[in-house]
């Protein structure tokens, strides 16, 4: 899990190096939480998200605007993982790996499904299941008809449908058995196993969906916790802690042994459409029926 080892290759050793305890909270990397608990509150110093949120954030002023680099050319955040959302099952139900498409199959393959409630990777996976080709996915959802034929296909699944936030979550609902299959990080995932089963759980990185996730430092701090913000920042991505902590996620350390993404995530799309489509996957949810 990314928690436990980001508190062994971060913030562990930086509290030793520098007597300054680190409190890590878990979020759902949306930009609300970070307006009420960032800027306003000042609680937080920095924040770990998706490059779409991060780079939302940067143009709101949400967070500061670091210098660029060739790995960061915005300033917007420094690059801290590269991983995948995957089609994960229990193996004791089926040996085969399923696909989007069987994701929707509640006929054959009854059973919850577990989906992120956000609508990044949430539409894309709708459109995949419905058919569309990976390269016209983002070409769908940049048009009115494109979204509402997401939409579509998602109120199909919505009975069957349980919501996750954050990676934990969908963990969590795929080894107490809560759902038959989910949408999930691959790192929360891996090498999971059903409490008392025989079987393990199973991932289709086939059907995977990359995204990148970055660091960046929270407006708005008092000069002095500004300062070991970035101090913190400054000891994570040292090649020495990046190491330890590629080391301590297995999934991660053997990515190189993943076959390539089916759909990596547009995040310049993501950076301009993510507000409506939010509004939008909101009203969606709460609206009946």
């Amino acid at each position: 899990m990314l928690d436990q080892a980001q508190k062994v290759a971060f913030f562990q050793p930086f509290t030793q190096a520098t007597g300054q305890v680190v409190t890590r909270r878990a979020w759902t990397g949306g930009l609300p939480d970070l307006e009420s608990h960032g800027m306003q509150a000042g609680a937080w110093s920095l924040v770990f998200a998706e490059d779409s949120t991060i780079r939302a954030a940067c143009v709101q002023g949400l967070v500061v605007h670091l210098a660029g680099s060739a790995t960061n050319p915005d300033g917007c955040g420094t690059p801290g993982l590269a991983t995948q959302v995957v089609v994960a099952w229990d193996q004791t139900w089926r040996d085969t790996a399923p696909r989007w498409n069987d994701f929707w199959d509640v006929v054959r393959f009854p059973g919850k499904r577990g989906l992120r409630r956000d609508p990044r990777t949430t539409l894309e996976i709708a459109l995949l299941a419905d058919g569309v080709p990976p390269d016209q996915v983002y070409g769908q959802l940049a048009t009115p008809q494109g979204v509402d034929r997401a939409f579509r296909k998602l109120s199909q699944l919505r009975p069957y449908i349980t919501w996750w936030s954050t990676a934990n979550e969908a963990a969590s609902l795929l080894s107490r058995k809560q759902v038959l299959m989910g949408s999930a990080p691959l790192e929360a995932v891996s090498g999971l196993a059903p409490p008392g089963a025989q079987g393990r759980i199973g991932i289709n990185t086939d059907m995977a969906l990359s995204y990148d996730l970055s660091w960046a430092v929270v407006a708005g701090q008092p000069a002095g916790q500004l300062g070991r913000s970035r101090d913190l920042l400054h000891f994570i991505v040292q090649p020495d802690r990046q190491g330890a902590f590629m080391a301590a996620v297995p999934a991660l350390a053997a990515g190189s042994a993943h076959p390539a993404a089916l759909l990596p995530m547009d995040v310049q799309f993501w950076q301009v459409h993510y507000a409506p489509l939010s509004r939008r996957f909101e009203l969606w949810l709460h609206k009946a029926g």
